[in-house]
């Protein structure tokens, strides 16, 4: 054994809050697609430009969203699967201890 103690009320409350952290990225994604949507204000060059640059660096910001989004996904599916074991270990080990 490797003398780890696991507080599952923790562990519950930050699979909550990275959940939630989560539905914001998500929900920032959806608003943020009017980032990559930007027209030039008319067809001369500095417009143009400038809207290129815009959807660039909109796409930019919606990617590492996304990075974030899966990495965060991740470390819920983790955790989730961490707490699910430690909850069966748990519910063994008071099995165990019956009368």
């Amino acid at each position: 054994m490797s003398g780890t103690k696991v507080d599952l009320e923790t562990l519950r409350a930050a699979v909550k809050e990275y959940e939630s952290i989560r539905d914001d990225l998500i929900q920032a994604k959806t608003t943020g697609q009017a980032l990559i949507a930007v027209k030039g204000a008319g067809r001369d060059v500095p417009s143009q430009v400038y809207a290129n640059w815009a959807v660039n660096a909109g796409a930019m910001h919606q990617q590492s969203n996304q990075q974030l989004q899966d990495t965060l996904t991740t470390r819920i599916d983790n955790l989730k699967a961490t707490l699910a074991q430690y909850e069966q270990t748990e519910q063994g080990n008071q099995a165990n201890f019956k009368p």
